[in-house]
């Protein structure tokens, strides 16, 4: 098992990033396990005030990401 993070965080319109609202470490086989348990947690993102989501390997490198722009505002 590999071992990822899940990061909940505020993404700017100029694409700098905050600092972490919610993280998360937890362990999967590979990258696509790990995009696939991901998806499984579930967050108010608008109650954190994150517009973002980001998981990454523990080395650093970035694995997949969600951000505003790809899901409707829920609260619109």
């Amino acid at each position: 098992m590999r071992r990822y993070i899940f990061r909940a965080i505020r993404r700017d319109p100029d694409g700098m990033l905050g600092p972490d609202l919610y993280r998360q470490t937890f362990e999967a086989a590979d990258d696509a396990g790990a995009v696939a348990a991901a998806k499984r947690i579930d967050l108010d993102l608008a109650a954190l005030g994150a517009n973002a989501v980001y998981v990454s390997a523990a080395d650093g490198r970035a694995i997949w990401s969600l951000h505003a722009q790809d899901f409707p505002d829920p609260s619109l």
